[in-house]
């Protein structure tokens, strides 16, 4: 008896101290589980905040305790969101190392590599979520914007109209395919009439203008073949235009324009030239020239725009030089935009000062050289609208004053519509 009790004494002391181990170890366990969570909590609140490199400070003693999934995601997203994409993208490699199937990880390195313009690195991570998970529509979604990015119009549409038919309410998805199914429209004919109506004072016949385009995207840009009918001081003329905006890389494309009349109502000849560039942070900046060539004399012009986006907002500011024997001419026009549900449906404001080259009522021969130098004052008011996906209406209204004696103003009323078609 005295034995049983000897080895039962023994087997006590012997498991006390392994069970106060054990109970320590989870309780210390628990104690860390606990701080870990907290301070993730602690790293993401400082990172959403704008305090990205406290929040990797904490990510990285966190780490230095053990592997974590959800704070090494968020220490790569905070590398990606300050551009550096080189330690982002070894981050999201140490974890889709520990786990393949790791989908924030394969959605963070589709947003890197959208980011940095690789797009097609960006579809490929795209397309391994969906070998995993082929309805996700985050994914699809995703996959669609970068397909329209990389110019892959077709796709992406389809892509948007697969997201459809898995859920028929998704509102993004709704959205982007009205706008992307616009891009995939390569052809558009735009039949335009325009008529200024003058006061008294001009003694004057109002001028009407017919204008009928055809134009095409290409693979190299877009080009415009356009024929204008005018009617001005009882003369009736036409001319043949050719626009052109070819893609030169992928922050510039130009603008090149030519046309040529017979008719005393329209310049000879007109050529015209731009070099537009995307700079960062929405900006959109252009230089470039016109050259109207008249029967009498010879016009030339140079011009320079930049513009703006601000959240739905476009903004631009377009001057107009024009060197003479008798002065140099200036003209501006600062323009505004407010876009809605996609580019084809915006209103807008335009106040100008000056006369534009770029309108044909203003080159009217043989007064249009010297039209181009009037002290002018201008204000439009536009709307355009996408009908049906299809067609669009753009008509606009005008007032302007031209000093025809010193500090004497008189109006003249512009009324313009187009009606374009795409298919």
């Amino acid at each position: 008896m005295k034995d049983m009790n000897r080895l039962k004494s023994n087997i006590r002391l012997k498991l006390f101290p392994r069970l106060f181990l054990l109970a320590a170890v989870l309780l210390l366990n628990g104690v860390w589980l606990s701080v870990s969570a907290q301070s993730y909590e602690e790293a993401r609140s400082l990172a959403l905040s704008g305090e990205r490199a406290k929040a990797r400070q904490l990510c990285r003693a966190i780490l230095a305790q053990g592997y974590n999934s959800d704070v090494a995601l968020l220490l790569g997203r905070t590398y990606a969101w300050d551009g550096m994409y080189d330690s982002t993208r070894i981050v999201l490699n140490l974890v889709l190392a520990q786990n393949a199937d790791n989908m924030e990880a394969l959605d963070a390195f589709a947003d890197v590599e959208y980011w940095s313009e690789n797009y097609e690195k960006a579809i490929e991570y795209c397309d391994m979520a969906l070998k995993k998970d082929s309805t996700n529509e985050d994914f699809l979604f995703k996959k669609a914007r970068i397909l329209h990015s990389s110019e892959k119009y077709e796709e992406a549409v389809l892509t948007l109209e697969k997201i459809i038919r898995i859920n028929s309410s998704n509102p993004e998805a709704i959205k982007k395919l009205k706008e992307f199914r616009l891009d995939v429209m390569k052809n558009r004919i735009r039949l335009n009439y325009t008529i200024d109506q003058f006061d008294k004072s001009f003694n004057r016949d109002p001028w009407q203008v017919v204008a009928l385009s055809y134009g095409r995207k290409t693979k190299l840009g877009t080009v415009i073949a356009r024929v204008n009918v005018a009617k001005r001081f009882g003369n009736t003329g036409l001319q043949y235009e050719m626009d052109a905006y070819p893609k030169i890389s992928e922050n510039n494309y130009g603008y090149l324009n030519y046309g040529f009349s017979q008719s005393s109502v329209f310049p000879e000849n007109r050529i015209g030239a731009e070099w537009y560039h995307n700079f960062p942070k929405a900006f959109e900046g252009s230089v470039g020239i016109r050259t109207l060539f008249f029967s009498s004399s010879d016009v030339t012009i140079y011009t320079a725009t930049l513009g703006k986006y601000i959240s739905n907002y476009w903004i631009s500011l377009r001057s107009f030089v024009t060197p003479g024997s008798d002065g140099t001419s200036v003209s501006g026009f600062l323009q505004m935009r407010r876009y809605f549900s996609d580019p084809e449906n915006y209103i807008g404001l335009r106040l100008g000062y000056g006369v534009s080259p770029d309108e044909n009522q203003n080159l009217v021969n043989p007064d249009a050289s010297s039209r181009l130098k009037l002290k002018t004052r201008s204000v439009r008011l536009e709307f355009n609208h996408l009908i049906n996906h299809v067609w669009i209406i753009n008509p606009y209204v005008a007032w302007g004053g031209e000093e025809l004696q010193p500090g004497n103003y008189s109006g003249y009323y512009t009324f313009d519509i187009s009606i374009t078609r795409l298919f």
